[in-house]
């Protein structure tokens, strides 16, 4: 029970939630004896404005992050102040909301400090100062963030490996519960698509942890040195990816196998319950890592599978069927997969059981480095920026003019700190219609639920300011805490803490919720409106660039295939990272898909048609991976002039699919009747030797044994590829033609749109 708790609390979430609580009661601690309360006020304000530059990396970026942070407050903050009541006030405040939305384009770390920037522009207007209380309070407010550097670089320096561990033992969590899933595939009767969706969300999540742990391990590595921790990371990390590529690219046909192995069903249940043990030992050693604890294996792998061999051997020795050989080399098949993932799971043993853990990984550190995703802060990269085709550039002018109009409603009607209708905009507003939607009833009740219950508190307490303190600190600690992993919880706890301090500071704080409420309603029905009337970024209209990159990138990920199965070589750099891209877009086209049921369903146009394509895209690059892995753990023959045509084929049928998404050229400019033709000769030829394979009599003897799984495994995923990449064409061109339709639809009505067009 201990240890659950401290897996729960021990993470990075709590640990940044402590840091903005620590560097906000330290500036109280400091001036309490001197009652300056308003400096006091001023520093917490800068360190908790300063606190969402504070973004995971290595040492250099964090510091550099900070800084530019907490000097970006004050700035934004002084210079609001300053032009304050003059005629080019308005000018320069659209100006200051633009150009801080606009650098979102630079990444994620200059997005948190767009949001920085923001925050700390919505509550500049919230004091006015004059004269040397002023510059004063610019002072504090850097001050602030200088406090918060010396905070985080504490937490830091205390456990400057821990991030790299919690963020692997995540990586193990998903990736084991990955592997759960897929053991359930054997269940007969279960629902297979709702399955392969839930996988589809696991990988979306890894592909950001995996990144994390990139940056981590390589721009960290001068800090942490070569050391056996650092090192124990790393091969954690390679083979955890490596298991995830095994999974993903090792497809069965359930249904068959279960009718294959009638004669013993208990074979299928025995191998069941074996890829369930692979799923909950990883979860051991990811908890063993988590909390710093000795592993011991709680299954003797190597025995079951040898078990798993004896039954399968009695099956071939005691069954009559006539498909006998094709059951033993789809079976065979399963037991290869297993024997891979637990060649594996063996490595992450050893990382955990080894005192001494002396692997060279320095290549491996020079492979993960190609790995990494720039990031260039070019000028160019801003002025491409400018123009209406992009999304950022859309949701900065919506976001610029929405902002403009939240605080002309609250200087007109001057509520009782307006500036809460600014901080709810630019707290909920995002580029897309359904997140924004969701923060906002989030919010909404959240501010609601967090007001009922400080009041309630404060009833029962009345007046006693030692215990509102106390209060105050925790609900600040859980609700920075719960923002990171349930947004209306981490309200509802930070709207307590606001209450609860308004309540030792001023006597009318139930005014204060009432305003609160009244603007946080206000603020959010200003960003709802605005996303849905200012230039929307409907996603039906972002998922068709999500396609065509993920049907892209499984063309670049077969051509890398095919390469090395003609030159057997080892698997390139090309190779790896045609890949990683792979994954990473059925990720971002999953993520794309979530986003767009989110939102009205007026706005989910093809709705069906899509999720289809985005589910073939993943078994596409699942039976693509499945080749490219057998090809790396095998020795295969000679690559035949029928494997290239059908993989020609293949090649043009994902390009015809791009060119339809993104309207270019015919089909007639790449697939011709000859092509059609070239590949049927050559899907005969590949199936007739299939067929000829299997009516062979099993043998034992071993070359002849892997030229059997050669020839009926890879002509199997080679025709399943075959076929889904003509799946993929199909309902490509039936999106294809379902817009054009809709289209022509939207020209009768409006027929101006069809003259401009023109």
């Amino acid at each position: 029970m201990l240890q659950k708790a401290r897996k729960y609390t021990d993470n990075t979430h709590l640990a940044d939630s402590l840091k903005i609580t620590l560097s906000g009661v330290i500036p109280f601690l400091i001036f309490m004896p001197t009652q300056q309360f308003d400096w006091a006020f001023a520093m917490a304000v800068g360190a908790l404005l300063t606190a969402p530059v504070d973004i995971p990396s290595n040492l250099k970026d964090k510091i550099n992050g900070i800084l530019v942070g907490a000097l970006l407050v004050p700035f934004v903050t002084l210079l609001l102040s300053l032009t304050q009541n003059h005629w080019y006030f308005y000018p320069v405040f659209i100006f200051i909301i633009f150009s801080l939305s606009m650098i979102s384009v630079y990444g994620h770390r200059a997005n948190m400090l767009s949001f920085s920037g923001l925050l700390a522009a919505s509550l500049g207007l919230a004091h006015s100062y004059q004269g040397t209380d002023l510059w004063l309070h610019g002072l504090f407010l850097l001050l602030g963030g200088l406090l918060y550097l010396v905070v985080s670089l504490s937490f830091y320096f205390i456990r400057p490996r821990r991030y790299g561990v919690l963020q692997t033992s995540e990586c193990m969590d998903l990736t084991a519960e990955y592997l759960q899933y897929r053991s359930q595939l054997w269940t007969p009767g279960v629902d297979a698509d709702k399955i392969v969706e839930e996988q589809l969300n696991i990988q979306i999540k890894l592909n950001e942890v995996h990144e994390n742990l990139r940056e981590f391990l390589v721009l960290n590595k001068a800090n942490t040195g070569n050391s056996s921790n650092n090192r124990r990371l790393l091969v954690a990390f390679s083979t955890l990816v490596e298991i995830l590529e095994i999974a993903v690219s090792t497809s069965f046909d359930h249904k068959k196998l279960h009718d294959l192995l009638d004669d013993d069903p208990s074979i299928i249940r025995d191998y069941q319950a074996l890829a369930e043990d692979f799923a909950s030992t990883i979860k051991d050693i990811s908890d063993s890592l988590n909390m710093g604890l000795n592993y011991k294996p709680n299954y003797d792998f190597d025995r079951k599978l040898l078990a798993l061999q004896d039954k399968l051997n009695d099956f071939i020795a005691t069954s009559t069927s006539p498909n006998k050989v094709e059951a033993v080399l789809l079976f065979s098949n399963v037991l290869h997969y297993a024997q891979s993932q637990i060649d594996k799971i063996h490595i992450l043993e050893r990382i955990l059981t080894e005192k001494v853990f002396s692997e060279n990984v320095e290549d491996r550190f020079k492979e993960l480095e190609k790995f990494l995703t720039p990031v260039h802060y070019r000028w160019g990269t801003l002025i491409e920026n400018l123009t209406f085709n992009s999304t950022i550039f859309r949701h900065a002018t919506r976001l610029t003019l929405t902002i403009l109009v939240g605080l002309i409603i609250s200087n007109i009607f001057n509520p009782l700190n307006g500036y809460w209708i600014l901080l709810t905009i630019v707290v909920i507003m995002r580029p897309g219609y359904g997140l924004t939607k969701t923060r906002s009833f989030e919010r909404v009740i959240g501010t609601v639920l967090g007001g009922l219950i400080a009041f309630g508190l404060l009833f029962i307490i009345q007046d006693n300011h030692t215990i509102i303190a106390y209060l105050t600190i925790l609900t600040m600690i859980l609700g920075y805490w719960f923002s990171h992993t349930d947004y209306k919880v981490g309200v509802t706890f930070i709207t307590m803490y606001v209450v609860l301090i308004y309540a030792i500071l001023t006597p009318n704080f139930m005014d204060l919720l009432i305003y609160r409420v009244i603007d946080t309603v206000i603020g959010a029905l200003l960003a709802l409106g605005a996303n849905y009337i200012l230039w929307p970024s409907w996603e039906f209209l972002n998922v068709n660039v999500h396609l065509s990159k993920s049907i892209k990138a499984n063309q670049d990920y077969v051509k890398e295939i095919k390469e090395i199965y003609n030159q057997k070589n080892d698997p390139t750099l090309a190779y790896k990272l045609a890949r990683k891209y792979a994954f990473i877009e059925i990720g971002n086209l999953m993520a794309s898909f979530q986003r767009m049921i989110q939102e009205p369903k007026s706005k989910q146009r093809l709705r069906s048609e899509i999720y289809e394509l985005a589910v073939l895209n993943h078994t596409f690059l699942s039976t693509a991976a499945s080749i490219g892995v057998y090809v790396q753990s095998r020795h295969t023959t000679k690559a035949s002039e029928s494997f290239n045509m059908v993989m020609n084929y293949i090649d043009k049928n994902l390009q015809l699919t791009n060119n339809l998404l993104n309207n270019t050229p015919s089909e007639e400019d790449l697939i011709t009747a000859e092509d059609i033709e070239s590949f049927r000769v050559s899907m005969s030829y590949l199936q007739n030797i299939r067929e000829y394979e299997l009516k062979k009599s099993f043998s034992d003897d071993a070359q002849i044994k892997n030229l059997m799984e050669e020839s009926t495994m890879v002509i199997q995923q080679l025709t399943w590829l075959a076929h889904l990449s003509e799946k993929i064409l199909k309902i490509s061109k039936v999106i294809r033609d379902k817009r054009e339709e809709m289209q022509q639809k939207k020209s009768v009505l409006h027929p101006t749109v069809l003259f401009k067009k023109g």
